[in-house]
């Protein structure tokens, strides 16, 4: 090769792409070929899949004569029916097996032998199961499992043909295919699932769920096949889909959304009625009259009475309005009652009459009509049929059509490739020749250029070519570009100099700064442009966010960024921003239960303020009333002295009545005055008596009350409530006390009684004085007895007496502390409120915060969410598609599925739904930003992907302040 002139290098580097072009155009041409054997084989494929798709559209009908049958227990018509269609099926199998006996393309792939082999396993069961349908021996349930194994087989052939489908636009119209056959099925599926719904007349969760799910992939495969759709198919298909019979259809899937809501309003009524609900407080509060079940009553009342106004919102028939209205009646009247404190005499008929209306608006579903349905998808199906025939047609056409142009473009390759050949070979020659002379002139500049250029050399020295060929101007133009090359290079080096200065003044912090330098290549300067760029918005992005921060500082949390200051916090910047709100929101929680704590503590001192007043005001009541009984008690002892003094008296009268009768006469007047004295001292001690039980009574009453403010003041009361334990122990011991002394009270009296009717009988009867001496004595003797007796009680009375005046010292000393501490406590509370007033939170953090531990267990899941979000946003830099964690493996997400089957109260609020979407709708921006990262898509598109990520962040933060407001407002009642 080195001893080859140039000429011949020349020639031999022209001749070299020459082949090159040759053997491109072979592979061009060998990949036209390829694309016309692909267009065949998908030609005959789609051959084989129409005659499939016919006998697939035999098989749905089959399948579902056959199940409505066994459903009919045999009914002669529908046997009819399955007979004929059989016979018709037999036809179509028959045809399908002879195609595939010929189909040339099933022998060179083995994947398609194997499911031919599958297809033809189920084939050879159909006529058993034929025979079992006919005679009854099979469920409808089991049948079905077996015609829908067949018929999801069929359509996995449907799948194949993407396999075959090479050409863009050819994929497209095989998907479309698919796409109308798996629309088909869906439609037989949701016509027996809704002619199901209204012949049994209800809706079950399942068939609910089945229904959704069929709804959802319709319209995926719908928008599916939209997407995929030439504009001429796309016009004849929205076209078609104008059709009235799709309007009839979404009336009749209307009428099973509508039998839902109104499932839901009915399952409130029944709750506002029902165990717990309106009538059974309605019985409680009439024996009860308790004000609270009252409450209870026109809550409910008005719960109901919401439920039937939203229900008569929606579309209804009069027969709903009329149930509705007895329903309506019931609660009106027991409300009523209720309100009047009015007894039902018998309910029986009127509950029985509510719950009939029930029963009726739940096991009904209004509006529906199976034979409209019926007609309405078979119409729908035939339309759907229709649209499939086009495609396939369209797709058969357009096949033919890039067969006859691939061969013609196969021709012409040959052709042209020949003349080309030609021409090149005679340019070659032509070219050489001049060429040649030319480079070696310029061979020297040009090495010249090159060692400048590789930075072999500082300068260049470079000949001048004369001439006014190519060599000579490039020559020329060569000098001009070295000299501005110089230049730029000198301006590059400096701008990549100051780059590295100002992002060494960046690592240390400083954003302030900005490269001013202007370099000379466009690229370096976009460079510089886009860090100056970067720079200046994250310097905007920190202040943001130190704004914010300052206003949390000074105690506003009420402030928010707006949109201008938040935009662009995405990513970090938005896991930061998200973290600094997270951090406001934990603040506003905080003070909200500080300020709650200090308004709740400053209501109780007050309480416990004037209950401490109260004390000591009764513990002076209670003070003077003892001094009272004191003095009483202190006469009843002088009193009982003297009568003692005259027991003695009285005895030695007695024994001088033996000697004198005069002197008995007068003893006896004595007697009776004496004993009509100790009667008014006994009355005297019985109401001293009386007044010691009502100090024990009025002790008692007070002790109880000190307990509960004690109980309410919490742990500050403690001290309190001993006392209030010991002031009420001395209450009682008086109560017993005062009980015994009034029995030894009333025993004495009764003694006393009897003393004044023996000495108004010796008055009376004197001449039986002689035979009642000795009686006389002995009474004289009893009575001096049971004066001794009342002597020691009272003394008992009298110690009773100073132990209740010590303790009604001792609890005015309790109050007095009592009213010290109240005093402590308001000034703590007040210290409190004012800490907290310095601060600015919006209002509904006052009615968030009383769940302490559910707020603890939220701001987890949202400091999780921060976590998670930056867990994922670390892989980036990967560019790798990844599955981020469901929503429902989240930390959050696994505490909504345990609330819902908790049947936490707040999850029936529409901010639950809320709360549940948002978190969806993160979880699936996240992912949605992670594999388009990793499909390296515009930022642009990158930066609308996080914004949303960040607003859905927000939104989720929300919805969970909004389950506390909840939770609080709940725990309140």
């Amino acid at each position: 090769m080195n001893n080859l002139k140039l000429r011949n290098k020349i020639f031999l580097i022209l001749v070299l792409p020459m082949m090159a072009i040759f053997m491109l155009s072979s592979v061009l041409i060998f990949e036209k070929y390829e694309k016309v054997v692909d267009m065949n084989k998908t030609s005959s494929y789609i051959d084989f899949t129409v005659e499939i798709s016919q006998f697939l559209k035999d098989l749905q009908q089959e399948r579902e004569i056959a199940v409505l049958y066994i459903k009919n227990y045999g009914d002669t018509i529908y046997k009819e029916k399955l007979e004929n269609q059989i016979k018709v099926n037999i036809t179509s199998q028959k045809k399908l097996e002879d195609f595939i006996n010929n189909f040339e393309l099933i022998k060179k792939d083995k994947n398609l032998l194997d499911k031919l082999d599958t297809l033809r396993k189920n084939i050879s069961l159909i006529d058993e199961k034929r025979s079992s349908a006919l005679d009854l021996k099979l469920d409808s349930k089991t049948l079905e499992n077996f015609y829908n194994e067949v018929i999801t087989n069929l359509i996995s052939f449907f799948d194949e043909l993407l396999v075959y489908s090479k050409s863009k636009d050819l994929l497209k119209a095989s998907q479309t295919y698919i796409s109308i056959i798996s629309i088909i099925e869906k439609t037989y599926k949701e016509k027996d699932l809704i002619r199901n719904i209204f012949n049994y007349n209800t809706i079950s969760n399942k068939d609910y769920n089945s229904f959704i799910s069929l709804l959802i992939f319709q319209d995926s495969d719908i928008n599916e096949l939209k997407e995929n759709l030439t504009k001429e198919q796309l016009e004849y298909v929205y076209k078609r889909f104008e059709d009235d019979i799709f309007k009839k259809i979404e009336d009749s899937r209307r009428v099973i959304f509508l039998k839902i809501e109104k499932e839901s309003i009915i399952n409130t009524i029944k709750d506002g009625l029902g165990y717990g609900g309106l009538i059974h407080l309605y019985k409680d509060f009439i024996l009860t009259s308790d004000e609270n079940i009252l409450n209870q009553i026109q809550r409910n009342h008005t719960k109901t009475l919401r439920a039937i106004k939203d229900y008569q919102k929606l579309e209804h028939l009069d027969e709903e309005k009329e149930l509705l209205n007895d329903i309506q009646s019931a609660i009106d009247l027991y409300m009523s009652k209720a309100f009047n404190s009015e007894y039902l005499e018998d309910t029986k008929e009127l509950d029985l009459k509510t719950l009939k209306a029930l029963e009726f608006l739940s096991k009904n579903i209004y509006g529906a009509n199976i034979q409209d349905w019926e007609n309405s998808s078979l119409q729908k199906i035939q339309i759907l049929e229709e649209i499939k025939e086009k495609i396939v047609n369209d797709t058969l056409l357009f096949i033919d059509t890039n067969v006859k142009e691939g061969d013609t473009q196969i021709l012409l390759f040959f052709v042209s490739l020949i003349v080309l050949t030609l021409l090149i070979f005679l340019v070659i020659m032509i070219m050489t020749s001049n060429v040649t002379k030319s480079i070696k002139k310029f061979e020297n500049n040009l090495n010249q250029f090159f060692s400048y250029s590789m930075k072999e050399k500082d300068e260049i020295k470079l000949n001048k070519l004369e001439g006014k060929d190519e060599f000579a101007l490039m020559t020329r133009n060569m000098n001009e570009q070295v000299v501005k090359i110089e230049q730029i290079t000198q301006n590059d080096k400096q701008a990549i100099l100051e780059i590295a200065d100002v992002i060494g003044k960046v690592n240390n912090g400083f954003f302030e700064y900005s490269i001013k330098a202007k370099p000379s290549t466009k690229e370096l300067q976009t460079l510089v442009e886009i860090i100056n760029k970067m720079l200046d918005r994250t310097r905007l992005k920190i202040d943001n966010l130190n704004f914010l921060l300052s206003q949390y500082s000074e105690g506003n949390y009420k402030f928010k960024l707006d949109e201008i200051h938040t935009k662009g916090m995405y990513g970090d910047f938005g896991i930061l921003c998200n973290s600094t709100i997270l951090l406001g929101q934990s603040s506003s929680q905080l003070i909200a239960m500080i300020t709650n704590a200090g308004k709740k503590l400053e209501e109780n001192t007050k309480i416990l303020t004037n209950s401490s007043n109260e004390l000591a005001i009764s513990s002076s009541n209670q003070a003077s009333s003892l001094k009272q009984t004191s003095a009483s008690l202190e006469e009843i002892t002088q009193n009982l002295k003297k009568n003692n003094e005259n027991m003695n008296k009285m005895q030695l009268i007695a024994d001088e009545l033996n000697v004198a009768v005069i002197q008995g006469g007068k003893s006896a007047n004595q007697t009776f005055n004496s004993m009509d004295e100790i009667s008014k001292k006994v009355k005297a001690i019985n109401e001293a008596i009386t007044v010691i039980d009502q100090i024990a009574f009025q002790t008692n009453i007070l002790s109880l009350n000190a307990a509960v403010e004690a109980a309410t003041a919490g742990e500050v009361g403690k001290g309190f409530a001993v006392v209030a334990s010991e002031v009420r122990e001395l209450a009682n011991k008086s109560a017993n006390a005062a009980k015994e002394i009034k029995d030894l009270v009333e025993s004495a009296n009764i003694e006393t009684n009897d003393g004044k009717i023996v000495a108004d009988t010796m008055i009376k009867g004197y001449e039986n004085l002689t035979s009642k001496i000795l009686e006389t004595k002995d009474i004289i003797h009893n009575v001096t007895l049971f004066s001794k007796e009342q002597d020691i009680e009272i003394v008992q009375i009298n110690e009773t007496v100073s132990r209740l005046d010590f303790a009604t010292q001792e609890n005015a000393k309790t109050a007095s502390n009592i009213d010290k501490l109240s005093n402590e406590v308001s000034l703590l509370s007040d210290k409190l409120l004012q800490i907290t007033s310095q601060s600015k939170i919006e209002d509904k953090y006052y009615e968030m915060v009383e769940n302490v531990e559910l707020i603890k267990e939220i701001s987890r899941y949202k400091n999780d969410h921060i976590n998670f979000k930056k867990r994922y946003f670390k892989t980036l830099d990967k560019f790798e598609d990844c599955m981020i964690d469901n929503c429902r493996m989240c930390n959050l997400g696994k505490w909504i599925v345990s609330c819902e089957s908790k049947k936490e109260i707040f999850v029936k609020d529409e901010k639950w739904q809320n709360l549940k979407t948002n978190h969806e709708n993160m979880h699936n921006k996240i992912q949605e930003y992670i594999s388009q990262n990793a499909s390296r898509v515009e930022n642009q598109v990158l930066r609308k992907i996080a914004n949303q990520v960040e607003e859905n962040t927000i939104k989720v933060f929300d919805s969970l302040n909004d389950i506390l407001y909840l939770e609080s407002r709940n725990y309140k009642k």
